[in-house]
């Protein structure tokens, strides 16, 4: 075990704040935020190089009208996080756009009103220790992972 007590066990997301038009919500942000599924269209169990459109879940406690309205206008938001990895604290930023398709919430007496946010991804941007390790656009089409381009041709070619 390493000397903070956290030890040397791979990857840890740490902490996480969703920003909505600059506004931080650390220690707001909940379990129910999920990622983008990235799967792709298959045709005779080949891949295409196209993903099937994506959704993406962001759930967040105490909500005020204004990150309603930033989420209901389609404004890009952010996802800020520190990972441990190893040890050593790496920085974690997601940048995601796109129009809202669900708004769910829960009230529960006592405890901390939440909203979840499903939305299209458009546009995503995953960038981890200061490397570029996801880009996706739906139009015009880009898909980057790691560096590799998935459909390098397709937008040439249509």
């Amino acid at each position: 075990m390493g000397k903070n007590g956290l030890g040397k066990s791979g990857q840890i997301l740490t902490g996480l704040s969703v920003l909505f038009g600059g506004k931080n919500t650390f220690g707001f942000t909940d379990e129910g935020t999920k990622q983008p599924e990235w799967e792709f269209e298959v045709v005779d169990e080949e891949s295409t190089g196209i993903v099937k459109q994506p959704k993406m879940t962001i759930a967040v406690k105490n909500l005020g009208p204004q990150y309603i309205k930033h989420v209901a206008l389609g404004e890009p938001i952010v996802l800020r996080g520190n990972i441990r990895d190893d040890g050593e604290d790496k920085p974690l930023s997601i940048t995601v756009e796109g129009p809202l398709i669900k708004m769910s919430g829960e009230i529960k007496e006592g405890d901390s009103t939440k909203r979840e946010f499903e939305i299209r991804v458009d546009r995503y941007q995953e960038v981890v220790d200061y490397n570029e390790t996801i880009i996706y656009n739906r139009h015009p089409y880009k898909f980057i992972l790691g560096g590799v381009d998935k459909a390098p041709n397709f937008n040439k070619n249509i």
